[in-house]
């Protein structure tokens, strides 16, 4: 377990990926990264309404996202 500066553990990469997963920019927030978890959690949505495939793709993405930017912290 890898702690930072003020001794809080980092987050997790898999809780941030399932996160994402249920709601779309969930684990940008867990993150930190509170407008890019706004950004997801407003364009998912639009997109599954709009063009479904769109949106599973860019749903996908953003779990992806969630995981690397945890695991590069």
């Amino acid at each position: 377990m890898r702690f930072t500066l003020s001794n809080r553990p980092s987050p997790n990469p898999g809780v941030g990926a399932v996160l994402s997963l249920v709601i779309p920019g969930a684990g940008q927030m867990y993150r930190g990264k509170v407008g890019a978890g706004l950004f997801w959690l407003i364009v998912i949505p639009i997109s599954y309404l709009l063009f479904f495939p769109v949106g599973l793709i860019l749903h996908i993405l953003c779990i992806c996202d969630a995981y690397k930017e945890i695991r590069a912290f």
